[in-house]
């Protein structure tokens, strides 16, 4: 690959979140269920995805905020197991995820044991998000920049291009990977590789590690050396 002015350059965004409260509360899994339907999708989005965003002084062993509660507030462990096993990055989107935990929770709940009627230790707050995004004025044009830039770019410029990329594409691609089409057959093995890498069953400084070992590999085998 040559260099071409045709490219069209990568810009790297940085992202927040803004969260106000739903005044959606429970502490039942019956009232969970309840409130689920009224829910903005918005909330479903912050206490599945927004967890990478926020700060954390204890990693959770559960990978959604509905699983960590259902855990940690009512001991109920084999739920929490259950809807930590649903995987926000394999549906369509977020009214799929719904979905998916209202179901769970209703074959929960057809059980009937005690545990659904159990007032938890404490409430669940459903809180919606709204999503911020902002420009970094950093922008690369060469495969060799671009490695460079994504290794040193934010966690939260990694969150939003990498991983809500994936979200916002209509083919579930990431940022990442749209941008390497336009250098052809050169990028199609990295391209594979930054796709087959699943983006919720980490953490969000895991998930960076393993992108930038994979273009390290890529740069190391003299595929940006070209570009």
């Amino acid at each position: 690959m040559t260099e071409n002015a045709n490219l069209v350059p990568f810009r790297f965004m940085d992202c927040s979140l803004l969260t106000t409260s739903t005044g959606l509360r429970v502490q039942s899994l019956r009232e969970l269920r309840a409130a689920l339907p009224a829910a903005p999708v918005s909330s479903i989005y912050y206490h599945f995805w927004g967890r990478m965003l926020r700060p954390h002084i204890a990693e959770s062993e559960y990978n959604n905020d509905f699983a960590s509660w259902a855990d940690s507030a009512l001991g109920d462990a084999e739920l929490a197991e259950e809807l930590s096993a649903i995987n926000a990055a394999d549906c369509s989107g977020l009214e799929e995820v719904r979905a998916v935990l209202e179901d769970i929770l209703d074959a929960h709940l057809d059980r009937g044991d005690f545990l659904s009627w159990k007032k938890g230790d404490r409430e669940f707050h459903f809180i919606a998000c709204t999503k911020l995004m902002f420009d970094t004025g950093r922008e690369v044009s060469s495969l060799r920049d671009f490695i460079e830039a994504v290794r040193t770019t934010s966690l939260q410029s990694f969150f939003h291009h990498y991983i809500d990329g994936r979200r916002r594409s209509a083919e579930g691609k990431d940022d990442f990977t749209a941008w390497l089409e336009q250098f052809g057959a050169g990028t199609e093995r990295l391209r594979t590789s930054l796709q087959s890498v699943d983006t919720y069953l980490f953490s969000l400084g895991e998930l960076k590690t393993q992108v930038v070992s994979i273009l390290g590999r890529f740069s190391r085998g003299g595929g940006a050396e070209n570009a």
